[in-house]
């Protein structure tokens, strides 16, 4: 975790006592207006109220609040943010039964893994606070251990710096959630875009299953669908990674593997998406890694974290593992296929994947048609091993020449989504599919909108 994040004056026992003074008399003068008034507060142990992590912990917490008491039907009559050196504060007047409102509360303090943070004093229009026993609930525990929180505060059983850095813990996983689920929620969004490209030379789009037999574009959907969790989790692997990038991926196969169970599930066993699971679930755990380390988003740093992971399975092809088609061509032809890209950083989406699509956009391309030249560029490239296993070296050849020959003439987005239909005509014919191309296409749309959401990824700040 950056560790400017964690960075914060001490508030004196003075300005602590000072703001609880401010803050009786604030709430005093709120219940004048009448209805019920909600306060909220962090509970942030130790002299270090106030530093980013913990103002954007409350920020959520608010969000929170209002989510709830929004969802169980409360209006908010009036609201203020309070910011004191001992910690923030929120006010908000509503309308509705005071013992109502504790329940909304105490629900999110017991369901969201936040609420163990958060003090949410619910006051009755005589200034009385609404306390759990009125609902007939216990009292909340100890960040620590089972016992009452007050109890253990009163006998200082645990020590302020244990409380401090389980707090800070509680925090920095929830923020590591969120970026893991926003990480995920790109990556599924490139697969989806990717079978949604159209056309697409010998491939599962929009118009037609491609050289396929055995699947369409809702096998597709089906199986992108299934694989959120395992994004997610591979971005959250990596979030929370402190050793060295080398040794993260032996932490992501089993994950991977489970993800491939997952794809069959979704298609009936039709394998839609197993060279994405491995490059984008070593995409999302290197974005973590940023998450982890603190360091600025770059495209450069990026890819070299994903090669770092990646490295370890070159050492694949000497493993006594089953025959596949990528192992048969690296032993033959010395073609190490989606895990030489993936080592080596992705050159083939950085080199020309990106920049293409990139130039079709700044050429005033649809997106449909600035996808399918970055398709067209990775065609004129790649040595694809889906290619090489369906047609041989002439099938590779024919394909790189004709996609060449089209984006040779930096053709205009008509006359390239016309080249890309005659292509896909020929390819269904000689029974050629670049899997390997539509799988990088997905990597470069991950890439695309990486970079334009990479800040909302890594930056707490953004929760202020």
């Amino acid at each position: 975790m950056n560790p400017r994040w964690l960075e914060g004056p001490e508030a004196s026992l003075q300005q602590v006592l000072d703001g609880r003074e401010e803050r009786a008399a604030l709430q005093r003068e709120w219940l004048k207006k009448g209805g019920v008034l909600l306060c909220l507060t962090l509970n942030m142990p130790g002299p270090v109220k106030r530093f980013p992590l913990a103002d954007a912990a409350f920020e959520e917490g608010r969000r929170l609040a209002e989510q709830w008491l929004q969802g169980g039907g409360y209006t908010l009559l009036e609201q203020q943010r309070v910011g004191r050196p001992g910690g923030l504060e929120w006010y908000a007047r509503l309308a509705g039964d005071p013992l109502e409102v504790k329940a909304c509360v105490a629900a999110l303090e017991e369901q969201e893994p936040l609420g163990r943070l958060l003090d949410l004093d619910v006051l009755q229009p005589d200034g009385s606070k609404v306390g759990r026993e009125q609902l007939g609930l216990p009292p909340r525990t100890c960040l620590l251990c089972p016992r009452p929180a007050a109890e253990c505060a009163r006998s200082r059983a645990h020590g302020i710096e244990a409380a401090r850095q389980k707090a800070i813990s509680i925090m920095e996983e929830h923020f590591r959630h969120q970026m893991a689920r926003r990480v995920a929620a790109q990556a599924q969004r490139a697969l989806l875009h990717e079978v949604a490209c159209t056309p697409k030379p010998g491939l599962v789009d929009g118009a037609n299953s491609g050289a396929h037999r055995d699947m369409d574009r809702f096998t597709f959907l089906d199986s992108a669908a299934a694989l959120g969790s395992y994004f997610e989790q591979a971005a959250f692997v990596g979030g929370g990674w402190q050793g060295r990038a080398e040794e993260l991926l032996p932490h992501l196969r089993p994950l991977g593997l489970q993800a491939e169970r997952q794809m069959a599930e979704a298609t009936g066993g039709v394998n839609t998406h197993k060279g994405a699971i491995f490059s984008m679930g070593i995409l999302c755990a290197a974005l973590g890694l940023f998450f982890a380390s603190g360091e600025p988003f770059s495209l450069a740093g990026w890819m070299d974290k994903a090669g770092r992971i990646a490295r370890r399975a070159l050492g694949d092809f000497d493993l006594p593992l089953d025959e596949t088609a990528g192992r048969i061509l690296r032993r033959q032809q010395g073609i190490p296929g989606v895990r030489g890209e993936a080592a080596a950083g992705f050159p083939s989406v950085t080199q020309w994947g990106l920049p293409a699509l990139q130039d079709c956009l700044a050429r005033g391309f649809s997106w449909n048609g600035a996808c399918c030249g970055a398709l067209c560029a990775l065609l004129t490239q790649v040595e694809d091993t889906n290619l090489l296993h369906r047609g041989g070296t002439d099938g590779l050849a024919f394909a790189r020449e004709q996609a060449a020959a089209l984006w040779a003439s930096r053709p205009g987005e008509e006359a390239l989504l016309e080249g890309l239909a005659q292509l896909d005509r020929q390819f269904c014919l000689r029974d050629l599919s670049p899997g390997g191309c539509a799988d990088l296409l997905a990597v470069t749309l991950l890439a695309h909108f990486s970079i334009r959401h990479a800040s909302s990824f890594f930056d707490i700040s953004l929760s202020l």
